[in-house]
């Protein structure tokens, strides 16, 4: 398996869009303190004009360098160990208990549910979440969005 070198960039955007993200996913394993400083930061990063506000296409193209950064094989498909592999290369820990798995990661967007997330699904799966999390309805996220649309989100879900 190839190994994916990334910068800090590439860490923050995986950290902070995590399903999509559906994460995501990231990001991911933080108690709520440290994932709202995560998704501020995250939220800097992904606002690449600089105008305290991340459009659709900004977090479009957050979202596909997640994705490619997630898609170890390059075949264009996500699987869970993929998605764990990133998780915890950029962590630097492996989800916990309380985190939301991988599996349950793409079941929320894998539209055939074969368990494997295409980009396609991912694409749709992340102008869904920015949908949900855009409770305004002006088509930008804000920091206090994006904070409480990722803090919703990443919750384990109850079974």
């Amino acid at each position: 398996m190839k190994e994916i070198q990334m910068t800090s960039s590439h860490k923050s955007i995986f950290s902070g869009i995590v399903l999509v993200g559906s994460f995501s996913l990231a990001s991911l394993a933080c108690a709520a303190g440290p994932n709202v400083a995560t998704a501020y930061a995250d939220f800097m990063k992904m606002d690449t004009n600089k105008d305290n506000k991340v459009s659709a296409g900004e977090h479009a193209a957050a979202s596909k360098v997640m994705f490619d950064m997630m898609d170890a094989n390059k075949d264009d498909k996500v699987t869970a160990s993929e998605m764990d592999a990133v998780h915890q290369r950029v962590t630097g820990k492996k989800a916990g208990k309380a985190d939301m798995s991988a599996a349950d990661k793409i079941k929320v967007i894998d539209t055939d549910s074969d368990g494997i997330l295409t980009a396609a699904e991912h694409a749709t799966g992340s102008s869904s979440m920015l949908q949900k999390m855009d409770t305004n309805q002006d088509g930008f996220l804000t920091k206090k969005e994006l904070a409480a649309g990722h803090a919703s989100m990443l919750k384990k879900p109850s079974r």
